[in-house]
């Protein structure tokens, strides 16, 4: 009888380290680092009120954050956002403090980005002609994101996601190919981005 006993226990106790060998939490509290690839297109695709000065922005996004997961529906950070535009006029660079929340403690898990910041102009003008632009003054950067997370282990994880970027700009001018001035004005793009993320934790 006491052999059935020990067999029993063993058994479960077996089972019960397979099943936890099985279930991959991702650590969801400390220091942890995200990588971003992300990219977006803007959905007003004029920068007047009156629809008569056309704006395409279609860029790759990348971006670096770093925070602390208090808990695993809270953590708080601090990154940057590369907007590489390829015509040179809207290329900038948005610093944000950020809330990011996970909503499951589960291999694969949705979760949700708040981030509040500043966009920086980075001196590009485009090469438009006959008309050029370029930033002289930044503005706010909002960003709101929504996506899903799959953990590899404990510290490692990728996750896929949409979302929605406000960029403005404070200033943006407008010069013909003589370098004269012919309008200055502010310019706020919304932009929907898609991309993935890449967790990295202590």
């Amino acid at each position: 009888m006491k052999k059935i006993v020990l067999a029993i226990i063993a058994i479960t106790t077996l089972c019960g380290a397979v099943q936890a060998q099985r279930h991959i939490e991702y650590r969801w509290h400390g220091v942890y680092v995200t990588g971003d690839m992300s990219y977006g297109f803007n959905l007003n695709r004029s920068i007047d009120e009156f629809d008569t000065i056309p704006c395409t922005l279609n860029a790759f996004m990348p971006g670096i954050t770093m925070g602390y997961q208090i808990r695993k529906e809270a953590g708080v950070g601090i990154g940057f956002n590369y907007v590489a535009d390829p015509n040179g006029a809207y290329t900038q660079l948005p610093v944000f403090a950020e809330l990011r929340s996970h909503f499951m403690r589960s291999q694969l898990t949705p979760y949700g980005v708040m981030q509040v910041g500043y966009c920086l102009p980075l001196g590009a003008s485009s090469d438009a002609d006959p008309v050029s632009s370029k930033i002289e003054e930044g503005g706010l950067y909002l960003g709101l994101e929504v996506g899903a997370r799959y953990a590899f282990n404990r510290s490692t994880a990728i996750a896929g996601h949409i979302g929605y970027r406000l960029l403005q700009s404070n200033l943006v001018r407008r010069t013909d190919l003589d370098g004269h001035s012919i309008l200055a004005i502010p310019v706020t793009l919304h932009v929907l981005t898609i991309g993935a993320t890449f967790y990295f934790s202590n």
